[in-house]
């Protein structure tokens, strides 16, 4: 099996999970397990279990677990993908296929250019020559341990400054423009940030993919550059819709918080990084994206955000507050002063001041009803206009808890004091949100709130059974040769489950031994913490096998009930006499197979 090009199975066997999961936790011995506190969670009790002989870890207390991949992407943050390259890079493997490996190394080769680029810039900064871009940087309340921190730079007035420096360093004109470095024209090429404070930009692993470019003050008598802020243009590294400016520092934060705030722009999130808001992120010139809201919600549960109150940012978070709801992320906004951004705040009041704006940060609606009553006292008489608004805002909220709490915290807000005008307020706005509704398709109107992939957690009883079945089958590998066919897909209720029983069938099919190591390369990321639970359960061996045919039979009476509940629901809409006959027999027929089995398990096992 292969990612990103690079063959999972040679990342298994070279890299060590003790060496991996080592850095970040406490190990002692256990038996032949390895045991420590979990860095998941606040424990004092040790649950965090390491195997070094399969290759995988499980929490017995927060249920996190999987293999060394699954093990990367939770500590540093990161995707399955980056997860795969943090780990080929540790251990110097190449990828797998030649086409593979060519663009690998174009991509390299690109990663390297950026590297030399942004020591190039960071050098220019220490000039003699540069001394007025450094006064204007501590002008702007950056320190010079801000400065090394952030990699900032400068790039020269002159138009081939960087091409020449980077041609020194073997690069060639061709990568300096596919990496948007430098313009090509008919006559040539020539460096495209120039008199300029230079911000790299990092992806998620620290590495640098393109620039941000701010013009500086002109000299006297000369005109300011435009635009004010410049980025590298579109490369196959860097899409800026799907880059955050800040993550690979702000990572560690935001899994320590559980929350993200969002800026617009570079220096806004160093300001907040300086004010101690380690969990900032920065969008550079776009709106959030879906791209945007998948990063932030695979990392976080709650998002502030901090623009300033007249951006294009904020607006259209507020058009796309469904991307929110569909994340399942808990939105607050910051109300900063006029004309003031983060930065403003920092350099005009402090440190504290911003802390504290941030953390007064108002849910969405509330912010955005706030906006819309603007001077309204309470008790006062809210205009048609204002009410419309409002109304609107309310509609964009799914039916529900949320929605009731501000229809009746506006018509207090509208009705003061007084309970029989609240009620008469808040019955009009249900009212009007129920003309709305009704005005709008209804699959426009539904607001689908989905959570993380994967199937609705099954009953409890229904899950231990499956998880009993399932761990036999890894700890006593001859069950599963006698039992599997007995269990059908159906029988299953979680797609991780499903997965774990497929992997078992297809090593069956092979001739391969059953074990949790030969399992979990054919199991997608998701699955691997649930076989980490499962291959570290304990599994008493007394009247195992009995246990296994119990649960089997009772699963197959479950699915039996699911299959006749279906086929009533179907009998009830349905007119035509051969039709309903039809369905009476499957219904007769599921009903003698659940007898049947109900005869054969043993009452009260299980």
């Amino acid at each position: 099996m292969t990612a990103g090009g690079y063959d999972l199975e040679e990342i298994r066997q070279r890299a060590d999970i003790v060496e991996i999961i080592s850095p970040h936790v406490t190990l002692r011995k256990a038996g032949r397990r390895l045991v420590g506190l979990c860095p998941f969670h606040q424990e004092k009790t040790p649950s965090f279990t390491v195997d070094p002989e399969s290759g995988l870890w499980h929490c017995f207390g927060c249920k996190a677990g999987g293999d060394l991949f699954r093990f990367v992407e939770m500590i540093e943050k990161v995707t399955f993908r980056e997860a795969v390259e943090l780990l080929a890079r540790k251990y110097g493997i190449a990828p797998l296929r030649k086409a593979d490996a060519a663009v690998s190394a174009r991509r390299d080769r690109m990663i390297g250019l950026h590297a030399d680029a942004a020591r190039f810039f960071q050098h220019c900064l220490t000039v003699p020559a540069a001394r007025r871009v450094r006064e204007y940087v501590a002008r702007r309340g950056m320190s010079d341990e801000t400065v090394k921190e952030w990699g900032l730079g400068y790039a020269p007035p002159t138009w081939d400054a960087l091409l020449k420096a980077m041609r020194r360093r073997g690069h060639s004109v061709q990568d300096l423009v596919r990496a948007g470095l430098a313009v090509a024209t008919d006559d040539g090429a020539y460096d495209r940030f120039r008199d300029r404070l230079i911000f790299p930009i990092w992806d998620a692993t620290g590495r640098v993919i393109a620039f941000g470019g701010r013009s500086l003050p002109p000299q006297p008598g000369a005109e300011e550059q435009q635009p004010k802020y410049l980025n590298s243009p579109e490369t196959p590294l860097f899409h800026k819709g799907r880059v955050l400016y800040g993550l690979h520092r702000a990572r560690r934060a935001m899994a320590d918080t559980g929350r993200a705030v969002v800026v617009e722009g570079y220096v806004d999130v160093i300001a907040c990084h300086e004010a101690g808001l380690t969990e900032t992120v920065g969008t550079l010139g776009t709106a959030l994206t879906p791209d945007h809201v998948q990063a932030l919600r695979r990392r976080v549960s709650s998002l502030v955000l901090c623009f300033d109150s007249d951006s294009a940012g904020l607006a259209a978070a507020l058009r796309g507050r469904e991307l929110f709801q569909r994340a399942e992320l808990e939105v607050r906004v910051v109300t900063l002063p006029p004309g003031l951004d983060p930065d403003g705040v920092l350099r005009n009041q402090g440190p504290e001041a911003l802390r504290d704006l941030v953390e007064k940060a108002l849910p969405i609606t509330e912010w955005e009803l706030r906006r819309i009553l603007g001077e309204t006292r309470p008790g006062e008489d809210l205009r048609p206009e204002v009410l419309q608004q409002a109304v609107k805002v309310l509609a964009r909220l799914a039916p529900g808890v949320e929605r009731e709490y501000y229809v009746r915290w506006l018509a207090q807000h509208g009705a003061g004091s007084s309970p029989s005008a609240t009620t008469a307020l808040e019955d009009a706005l249900r009212a009007e949100l129920s003309r709305l509704a009704t005005r709008k398709p209804r699959e426009e109107r539904r607001i689908q709130i989905s959570g993380p992939t994967g199937a609705t957690a099954a009953p409890a009883a229904s899950e231990r059974l499956e998880r009993s079945v399932l761990a036999a089958f890894l700890h006593q590998p001859h069950l599963a040769e006698r039992y599997l066919d007995a269990l059908e897909v159906g029988d299953l209720s979680t797609e991780a489950h499903k997965d774990i029983l497929a992997a078992i069938s297809a090593l069956l099919r092979e001739g391969e031994a059953v074990t949790a190591q030969a399992v979990t390369p054919k199991l997608p990321p998701e699955a691997r913490s649930v076989l980490a639970e499962l291959a570290m359960s304990e599994v008493p061996p007394e009247r195992l096998e009995e246990q296994v045919r119990q649960a089997i039979r009772r699963l197959a009476e479950r699915r039996l009930r699911r299959e006749e509940e279906a086929l009533r629901k179907r009998l009830a809409g349905v007119s035509s006499a051969e039709e309903r006959r039809e369905l009476l027999d499957r219904i007769n027929d599921c009903r003698r197979k659940r007898s049947a089995l109900a005869k054969e398990r043993i009452v009260g096992d299980m």
